[in-house]
């Protein structure tokens, strides 16, 4: 018999870092001569078990599994400095911008402290050691999982849920980094007009002085050149060497760049699921009921009285001009809402408007059920690329870091609208209710979702998943050689 190939995925347990690390893995669960490990905090567990599950019920149990293994120390969230959110909200802008260099990309890129990030480092190496993968594939953001392949000299990849702008930027021509895309969490227009250069630039001077001079970051790797690692920590925006880069990012759904060879667009890397008519018969007989806006704002956005009543207000202004429009909502909250939603009172109480504190389905089923005519989120990767991937409109409401440019995208595509311009990070319901009004019942709102339905073509035909399968494979196949 001959011998099955070990591939080792190594990522945060945190969802939006490893969904596209799951949906990869379902592609080596399907064909047997795989053997898949998976190397997470205890948080990523159920998913993986999960993601077994559905690799058998939709194989017919022909399919593998995928072996769990625990990495010690903390997840990149309980790592988070005392006192400080995981992700701060953060304005568009110079201030913005500013802020997030100084305070919120620091903690996201090393959250750990000198002994947090070597605990990770040596358990990498112990599971490397232990599953003897020929090839390692890494979430950029757990960087210990880069330094550990790079000290072994293990052969290894990058699979990020980011895009071409944080993976590419430093290899653009011409200086483009500078006067050709927004800087960093600025929010800026894309294309970037003339009047925004001195700024952008100025921005990325800034940017790159954090990252060299920022006391958290110093600290961290002073701590690693005395365990023997290089001083340079791998992060998503360099440190990676030649190592191929996976991601879901292409040309046609990002700003206009210039894609090295050593990086992979793969299109939206979504993970598998099963028709809601199977997995949720009840949702899926609700939103046959009539054209659904779907409000999906992450796991990390957390609604108080005075958020939650703006968008009651702006979802009302919606429901009040097209009565045959109902609405899904994922609503976490911090405390006890009051009267908040009393204007959509009766709309709740008639279900016309269903709000969950966790959606019961996956939100591409729900996206993949066609009644879905707009998705309103806070402008995560994964949000922005499955709305992608199931060509519908997008309302995005930015509220940190690089969710910004997925307003802008929206924008430069003429797929959406950016539904918090002037409220950022927040939203407001005058504003929320114009930008819903534009997407479903605008002058453009049929322009919009024809070419969202265009975007998507080529995607369905050919998911982002199977592309980044292929890739390994061949990766895998050229090291043979």
């Amino acid at each position: 018999m001959e011998k099955r190939r070990s591939i080792l995925f190594v990522t945060n347990s945190e969802l939006g870092q490893a969904s596209v690390i799951l949906a990869t893995a379902h592609e080596f669960l399907l064909r047997p001569e795989y053997k898949v490990h998976i190397a997470s905090f205890p948080a990523l567990q159920k998913e993986v078990e999960e993601l077994n599950a559905t690799a058998a019920r939709l194989s017919n149990g022909a399919s593998t599994t995928a072996r769990f293994h625990l990495l010690a120390g903390k997840s990149m969230k309980e790592a988070a400095p005392p006192g400080t959110e995981f992700l701060d909200l953060h304005a568009p802008g110079m201030a913005g911008a500013l802020f997030a260099y100084d305070n919120v990309l620091p903690a996201t890129f090393a959250p750990w402290n000198g002994t947090e990030y070597m605990i990770g480092y040596s358990s990498t190496t112990d599971i490397i050691d232990e599953t003897k993968p020929e090839l390692v594939i890494i979430d950029p953001l757990f960087s210990q999982a880069v330094d550990a392949c790079n000290s072994i000299g293990q052969r290894h990849m990058i699979l990020s849920p980011n895009t071409l702008k944080e993976l590419v930027l430093d290899r653009q021509p011409s200086g483009g980094a500078l006067w050709k895309f927004p800087a960093m969490a600025s929010g800026f227009p894309y294309p970037l007009p003339w009047s925004y250069m001195p700024a952008n630039i100025y921005l990325v001077y800034r940017f790159l002085c954090s990252r060299r001079q920022n006391e958290r970051l110093l600290q961290l790797s002073r701590y690693r050149q005395v365990c023997g690692l290089p001083e340079k920590i791998p992060s998503m925006f360099e440190g990676f060497g030649d190592a191929h880069i996976l991601l879901p990012s292409t040309p046609a759904i990002d700003y206009d760049f210039f894609v090295p060879p050593h990086v992979t667009p793969c299109g939206p890397i979504v993970r598998p699921f099963e028709p809601l008519a199977k997995t949720d018969p009840d949702l899926n007989t609700w939103l046959q009921q009539g054209p659904t806006v779907l409000i999906n704002l992450g796991s990390h956005i957390v609604a108080d009285r005075h958020l939650a009543a703006e968008f009651a207000a702006g979802i009302k202004t919606l429901l009040d001009r097209r009565p045959d429009i109902q609405v899904l909502w994922k609503l976490k909250t911090k405390d006890d809402l009051g009267d908040a939603l009393h204007v959509i009172a009766s709309e709740i109480a008639q279900k016309r408007v269903w709000i969950e504190p966790w959606l019961p389905a996956q939100p591409i089923a729900i996206l993949m059920t066609g009644n879905i005519v707009c998705m309103v989120h806070h402008g995560g990767s994964n949000s922005y690329h499955e709305a992608i991937f199931a060509g519908v409109p997008q309302v995005v409401l930015p509220v940190w870091i690089d969710t910004y440019d997925f307003a802008i995208r929206v924008e430069y595509l003429g797929i959406g609208v950016w539904g918090n311009r002037g409220a950022a990070p927040y939203a407001g319901s005058a504003e929320l209710g114009n930008a819903l009004v534009q997407v479903v019942d605008g002058d453009d709102s049929a322009g919009m979702l024809a070419k969202a339905k265009q975007i998507a073509v080529p995607f369905q035909e050919r998911p982002g998943r199977h592309v980044a399968y292929e890739k390994v494979v061949e990766i895998l196949n050229d090291n043979d050689k």
